[in-house]
């Protein structure tokens, strides 16, 4: 009388355990991907680049390794990836722009959102980066920084879509923050090497 809803329970049952174990490995995969991309954004401001380039192609792998549960597992893929691959591509562009002076989004095949939210959030570490070359005098290089995250903004300015699609309105309120404290320090520095000749 049974068999036919059993049979079906136990398809249900099995695929949720796959789901389970899937996304225990994902879960791991991940946080190892968001801690590589972290690890690169602090080497690049420690200026160790070598070291940086280093754990970005650890990011890669990883990233290839994460990609196989994409076509499988999408209920679990994109809520837990797209954050980490965030990270990392926030983490590749400023590698980017501070080692080659250029904006350059990896060649991976992802969300668009992570990829946009990524860019958003790389405006803060050239903020961090651009207060660092004030602190050591280096006008030209922060005024450099300043032009990357306000050629950033122009672009990401252009993407005006609901949050469910890409959650990058209030990110772009942070960034336009950023960049006008960024410049207001950078005055504030200018003004203070002219006075002191």
């Amino acid at each position: 009388m049974f068999t036919e809803f059993e049979k079906k329970m136990d398809e249900i049952k099995r695929y949720l355990d796959l789901l389970d174990t899937a996304r225990e490995e994902l879960l791991k995969l991940t946080r190892d991907l968001r801690r590589r991309a972290t690890s690169a954004i602090a080497e690049v401001h420690r200026n160790s680049l070598e070291n940086a380039e280093n754990m970005l192609k650890e990011c890669f792998n990883h990233l290839e390794k994460i990609k196989y549960y994409e076509d499988d597992f999408p209920e679990i893929y994109y809520p837990i990836t797209r954050d980490p691959i965030q990270e990392f591509i926030e983490a590749y562009v400023f590698f980017s722009i501070i080692k080659n002076r250029e904006i350059a989004i990896p060649e991976v095949k992802v969300h668009p959102s992570p990829i946009l939210t990524g860019l958003a959030d790389c405006v803060g570490e050239l903020r961090r980066y651009a207060l660092e070359m004030m602190r050591e005098m280096k006008v030209k290089e922060a005024n450099e920084m300043i032009n990357f995250m306000e050629a950033i903004y122009s672009k990401l300015i252009e993407f005006d879509y609901p949050d469910k699609i890409v959650p990058l309105k209030s990110k772009l309120d942070m960034v336009r923050l950023a960049i006008e404290r960024t410049k207001s320090d950078l005055l504030s520095v200018m003004r203070l090497i002219n006075e002191t000749g």
